[in-house]
């Protein structure tokens, strides 16, 4: 199997694992976070494009928010899946990707500073903010029926609001960039966020 049947097997595998997330996390925002780390990679000429396609494309296939299986269960899969696709040879370099990519995997090992990993994680924490990353977050506030804002409420990294959301992840998320380009494209994106907040406010309050 050459290089473009793999990522179209990738492709039709992905979808159908993702059928019925809520569309924060379907296969829309997967086909974004791709086409992001890949013009991320274009600017930085530092991963192995197929390879940094290939973990873009698998990188919310374990997510435990949807899943009914364990963890562990969906690694199997989604090894089983690569060993059946001739993808043997970058498998265990995208699986370490995958377990490390997410914002909220406090306790990542493997390699740290694969340019792969560095540039998903980009592209992923874009994706999270700005004008889709709003709505996103209400779309997924929905999704759990979290209260829009909760007045008052304090940020501890586990709000139940989903402008309280807001101050415990995607506002963080510039600080966090790793490469260049990624910083700048997140630059642009944060300050949508926070327009868009200050707005949410005087709307709140009814204040014209």
């Amino acid at each position: 199997m050459n290089r473009e049947e793999a990522i179209k097997f990738t492709e039709d595998f992905v979808r159908q694992r993702m059928e019925g997330f809520d569309s924060g996390h379907d296969w829309w925002h997967t086909d974004r976070v791709r086409k992001l780390a890949l013009f991320i990679n274009e600017q930085e000429l530092i991963a192995d494009k197929f390879t940094l396609e290939i973990a873009a494309l698998l990188h919310d296939t374990v997510d435990s928010k949807f899943f009914k299986e364990d963890t562990d269960t969906g690694y199997r899969l989604i090894e089983e899946f690569m060993d059946n696709t001739g993808l043997i040879e970058i498998k265990a370099q995208v699986i370490d990707v995958i377990r490390n990519v997410s914002f909220s995997n406090k306790n990542s090992t493997g390699n740290k500073k694969d340019p792969v990993l560095l540039i998903l994680q980009d592209a992923d924490r874009i994706d999270a903010i700005g004008a889709i990353g709003i709505a996103r977050a209400f779309n997924y506030g929905g999704f759990r029926n979290n209260p829009i804002y909760i007045p008052g409420e304090k940020s501890d990294g586990n709000s139940n609001s989903t402008i309280g959301h807001f101050y415990d992840k995607l506002l963080k998320l510039k600080a966090m960039m790793n490469t260049p380009t990624g910083s700048r494209m997140a630059e642009v994106r944060h300050n949508i966020l926070e327009k868009f907040l200050e707005q949410f406010y005087l709307e709140w309050e009814a204040e014209y």
